[in-house]
């Protein structure tokens, strides 16, 4: 194929592209300037060899959730399949006849191929699809353009328990190590694993271990001298020393997974023994919106989706807090992602940072924020940002950093560790501290927004039955209103059953369960909550005499939850359990 017909498909791709993404415009999912900007990365990536969709990258972008587009896809193309998202022929056949699926469309196959198919392979090719096929539209490209784009959704190809097995009677090498890792990598993916855990030890001690919706699960018992070798590659790939076991080390790694890419932040630590590691999974898939963080809440989502439009510099404090593990910087990205970051300046500061968001300018910290603060505050400053996000408030200086942001004007999200609503508002006031309390007391009572103290809960699989029987739901609900619990509306009870995609525990996924304050920002109720920071030491207790402050409880979103069939009595009356702690 010669440069101009490359140009040509090109072109033609582009212009499809444009109306898929118009459908996105229409549905109010995504802005004419988000599709400007993801249609010149399309051309770029196109004038350098690569073909990328435009729905992929506006996923990449993080303009859009893959849900909504699928959504949108199937109502605009007569129940469409597209093959970013779901599966419709096997990889195999693919390469055998150097083809690569586009979507189907009122069962049509489109595809793309490199070579002339003849129609019996055409026939060979609609038997082995996956999804309900009775034509096909053959768009035809380049080798290379086929060729780059299998390896990209193919490289979850060997399963890693086959991996493992090879490997056990195998020499091993660099290119199955390689792949091993791969796999291991991608199956955690699959697994929905927040983090694997690898333990370098004596035989029969060395595990790879998932924790998955929260529970810790030892998965596969590897050979030592196989763990030894996984862990001298993944410091290798993570950019840390492979030679050294005897002190604590962090990396990150990449891999590209079905057109994904994916990061992994790796941290290792001598214990007795041996050395374990721990690979957290940061999938950008994982990153919720608001409708997912406050599922059947909608004045929640309202209430976040106001704050994100940015007009101006009003300032504001927004704060995240919960206990390890509880979802905090999950739900801050919720949030960040709803900004309009290619209108916005929006700078995250983090330690270290968690997930890349595209169109935002993200700084990875370093000692020198603990050593000077006031003097990183003064140079972000420069940087005419709109929007600050900061990872996590851990003492008085980025405390008071935060504090003088908002003073600015500049609106500033952060995370800070605490257990619950009352603790939160008790460690924030204890940061001011010294002779500049005074003034870091104003400039909270000043500025101070919204609170968000979370847990996170398990949420019912797909599989969770319906609860019919009258003593049943009068019994729930009898128990729920014993914790505070009380339910508007009980026809859409479920309890947990158990089946093969929750691996039989009943469970998929955890949401976050919330107290909530907000404060209003007219001028009555920001005297009233200065007068309060500055007269007691039970600040948090007093908050619910000011007119202007509202607080939705946890046990409110945990009735929503349930109410809704979220979550199961069990799970509510564990949640509810915890603020009592």
């Amino acid at each position: 194929m010669n440069h101009s017909e490359q140009l040509m498909l090109a072109r033609r791709g582009i212009g499809e592209a444009s109306v898929r993404g118009q459908a996105l415009i229409d549905a109010g999912l995504i802005s004419p300037s988000q599709l400007d900007i993801c249609l010149r990365q399309q051309a770029y990536w196109s004038e350098q060899g690569r073909t990328l969709f435009i729905e992929e990258i506006l996923v990449r972008n993080r303009f859009v959730s893959k849900n909504a587009i699928v959504k949108v896809n199937a109502d605009t193309d007569g129940g469409a399949t597209s093959s970013l998202f779901q599966k419709i022929l096997p990889v195999q056949v693919c390469k055998q006849y150097q083809i690569y699926p586009l979507r189907v469309t009122n069962e049509t196959l489109e595809m793309r191929s490199a070579t002339p198919l003849t129609e019996r392979q055409i026939a060979s090719i609609l038997q082995a699809c996956e999804v309900k096929v009775s034509g096909v539209k053959i768009i035809p490209t380049d080798r290379f353009d086929v060729y780059e784009t299998l390896n990209r959704l193919s490289s979850g190809e060997h399963s890693f328990p086959t991996m493992l097995a090879r490997l056990k009677v195998e020499a091993i090498n660099g290119v199955l190590l390689r792949q091993a890792y791969q796999s291991m990598l991608i199956e955690a993916i699959d697994m929905r694993a927040s983090d694997i855990h690898l333990d370098r030890k004596p035989d029969p001690e060395a595990w790879i271990s998932h924790r998955i919706d929260g529970t810790l699960e030892q998965t596969h018992l590897v050979p030592a001298s196989l763990m030894s070798a996984l862990f001298m590659r993944l410091k290798t790939e993570a950019n840390m020393d492979a030679s050294d076991d005897r002190r604590a080390q962090d990396g990150r790694l990449s891999i590209e997974v079905r057109g994904r890419l994916i990061d992994f932040r790796v941290a290792t630590q001598p214990v007795v023994g041996g050395e374990t590691m721990t690979l957290r999974v940061l999938d950008p898939d994982a990153l919720i919106t608001l409708d997912e963080l406050f599922p059947n809440q909608p004045d929640m989502a309202q209430l976040f989706r106001n704050i994100s439009r940015v007009e101006g510099k009003s300032g504001g404090l927004i704060l995240f807090s919960g206990p390890t593990g509880s979802g905090k910087t999950t739900s801050l990205y919720a949030l960040a992602q709803e900004f309009p970051r290619d209108e916005a300046n929006i700078l995250t500061v983090e330690q270290p940072v968690e997930y890349v968001l595209p169109f935002t300018r993200q700084i990875q910290l370093n000692a020198h924020l603990k050593e000077q603060a006031l003097d990183v505050e003064r140079s972000m400053l420069r940087q005419d940002p709109d929007v600050l996000i900061l990872g996590e408030i851990r003492d008085s200086d980025t405390m008071m950093a935060a504090l003088q942001f908002a003073q600015s004007g500049h609106l500033v999200l952060a995370t800070i560790h605490a257990n619950n609503p009352a603790e939160t508002f008790e460690r924030v006031t204890n940061f001011a501290e010294g002779s500049s309390k005074a003034s870091a007391l104003y400039m909270l009572a000043n500025n101070l927004r919204v609170v968000v103290s979370q847990h996170l809960v398990k949420t019912l699989c797909t599989c969770a039955s319906a609860v019919d029987a009258a003593d049943d739901i009068a019994d729930i609900a009898s128990k729920a209103a014993y914790r505070q619990v009380h339910l508007r509306q009980t026809n859409l009870l479920r309890r947990a059953k158990g089946c093969p995609r929750c691996r039989h525990t009943g469970y998929y996924g955890r949401v976050a369960s919330h107290e909530t304050l907000i404060i209003a920002t007219d001028s009555q109720t920001r005297a009233d909550l200065t007068a309060l920071v500055f007269d007691s030491g039970k600040a948090y207790s007093r908050l619910k005499e000011i007119s202007g402050v509202t607080i939705k409880s946890r046990e409110e979103s945990l009735a929503r939850l349930q109410e809704t069939g979220v979550i199961d009595l069990a799970t509510t009356l564990k949640g509810a359990a915890k603020e009592l702690l």
